[in-house]
C-alpha cells in the first residue's frame, strides 16, 4: 500500500464508520418515538409570517380556523411588506375570527439579511399566550395540529417539534423532495427523541415563551440568511430547554415542494448557507466531516485514474447505501410513507451531488430568498 492511500485511507475509512455510526444512533432515535398525550393544553400563540403569499395564504387561514384544540388559542399573521393582495386576504380573516390578530411590517422599514426573523420575533413580541408555535404562510396543519403540539407540553418539556411532509404531485422533482425531506424528518425527529435535537423546522415547531426569552429569542442570528428554527433550537437546548418530539403521522403539515430543479437547487443551497455559522464548535466540525466524505463519494473515482486502488471509492459507497435504506425504512414505516422509498434508487446519486454542491453553493451565496426562487 502506497504513502498516498494510507494518506487517504484513514480519514475516507473514518468518516465511513462515522456516518454509519450516526445512522445507526439515528435508528434508535426512531424506534424509541412514541405517540404523545393529549392531556395538556397551555394555551398557544402561532405566528405565521409572510411575504408575497396570496397564492396559498387562504388555504393555510382556513386550516388554522379549522383547528380543533380545546384550549385557549391565537394566531399572529405578520405580513413583511408583501407587494400583493396578501394583506387583504388576512384582513378579510381577521374581521371575521376574533382568534385572528394581524401584524403588518412598513414598507418603509429598511431590507434586512433575514427578513423572516423579524418577522417572527415581531408577532412573538404581540403573543398573549404561554407557548409560541410556528408554520408557514404555505403549510397545511391537519385539524389536530395544535392538539398534538400542545398536548407533549409536560411539565419540564419547553421545545416541540413536529413532523412535516412534502405535498405535490408525481413529477421528479417533487418525488425527490418527498423523500429528502422525509429523511430531513427522521433525522430531527430521532435527534428530539434522544433529548439532543440538531435539525428542526419552522412548519411544525413550538416552545415556551419563557425558553424562547431565555434564549435571547433571535438576537444575534438577524444577519444570517437562514436558522429561524434550528438555530434558534441549539439555543434553547443550550439554555435548558428539554425537547420532545411530537410523534403523530397524521398530524403532519403538508409543505408545498419546489417546482422545477432550479428552484430545488436555491432553495437547498440557501438552507446550506449557515452550515458553518452555528454557534457549536462541534457541530460545525460535524458537517464538515460529513461534507468532506460526501465530496469524496461524487469525486472519488477520479483518483482511479491516478492509480489509487478502487475500494477506497467503492467500500463508502457500498456501506452508505445499506444503512441509508435502513434507516429510511424505519423512518417510512413510522411515519407512514413507505411509497417514498420506492424512489430511493434513483434518487441517491442525486441527493449526493445536490448536497455537496448547495453547501459549496450556500457558501459562496449563489442563491436568492425571494418566493419566485424558490418556488413558492
Amino acid at each position: 500500500m502506497t504513502s498516498a492511500t494510507l494518506f487517504l485511507a484513514f480519514p475516507i475509512l473514518a468518516g465511513t464508520i462515522l456516518y454509519v455510526a450516526f445512522l445507526k444512533i439515528l435508528c434508535l432515535g426512531l424506534l424509541r418515538l412514541k405517540r404523545p398525550g393529549r392531556d395538556q393544553k397551555p394555551s398557544i400563540t402561532v405566528v405565521v409570517p409572510m411575504h408575497d403569499e396570496e397564492q396559498g395564504v387562504a388555504a393555510t387561514l382556513a386550516a388554522l380556523q379549522a383547528q380543533d384544540y380545546e384550549g385557549e388559542w391565537e394566531v399572529v399573521c405578520v405580513d413583511d411588506r408583501s407587494r400583493d393582495r396578501t394583506a387583504e386576504i388576512v384582513r378579510s380573516v381577521v374581521e371575521r375570527d376574533p382568534r385572528f390578530r394581524f401584524v403588518q411590517i412598513s414598507p418603509e422599514e429598511e431590507d434586512v439579511p433575514s427578513p423572516k426573523k423579524r418577522a417572527l420575533a415581531r408577532g412573538m413580541a404581540t403573543a398573549r399566550h404561554e407557548i409560541l408555535a410556528t408554520t408557514d404562510a404555505d403549510c397545511i396543519p391537519p385539524r389536530h395540529w395544535l392538539s398534538t403540539l400542545g398536548g407533549c407540553f409536560e411539565p419540564g418539556v419547553d421545545i416541540v417539534q413536529g413532523p412535516k411532509h412534502i405535498l405535490g404531485d408525481g413529477r421528479a422533482c417533487h418525488r425527490y423532495q418527498r423523500l429528502e425531506v422525509l429523511a430531513f424528518v427522521a433525522a430531527e425527529a430521532a435527534g428530539f427523541s434522544l433529548g439532543r435535537p440538531f435539525l428542526a423546522s419552522a412548519p411544525s415547531l413550538a416552545y415556551r415563551r419563557t425558553i424562547y426569552e431565555a434564549a435571547g429569542g433571535f438576537r444575534g442570528l438577524e444577519g444570517l440568511i437562514s436558522g429561524d428554527d434550528d438555530m434558534l433550537v441549539h439555543r434553547m437546548a443550550k439554555v435548558g430547554g428539554r425537547p420532545a418530539y411530537a410523534f403523530e403521522p397524521s398530524a403532519s403539515v403538508g409543505t408545498h415542494p419546489a417546482d422545477t430543479w432550479t428552484q430545488v437547487l436555491n432553495q437547498r443551497a440557501r438552507w446550506a448557507s449557515n452550515g458553518s455559522r452555528y454557534e457549536s464548535i462541534g457541530y460545525v466540525a460535524f458537517l464538515i466531516g460529513i461534507f468532506l466524505w460526501w465530496m469524496w463519494l461524487v469525486l472519488g473515482w477520479i483518483g482511479l485514474f491516478f492509480g489509487l486502488p478502487a475500494w477506497l471509492w467503492w467500500i463508502p459507497w457500498a456501506l452508505k447505501i445499506p444503512f441509508d435504506i435502513l434507516f429510511l425504512g424505519i423512518a417510512a414505516y413510522r411515519f407512514e410513507r413507505l411509497e417514498s422509498l420506492l424512489d430511493y434508487i434513483w434518487a441517491l446519486p442525486l441527493q449526493v451531488a445536490i448536497s455537496v454542491r448547495s453547501a459549496i453553493a450556500g457558501h459562496l451565496g449563489w442563491f436568492r430568498w425571494t418566493r419566485e426562487a424558490d418556488g413558492g
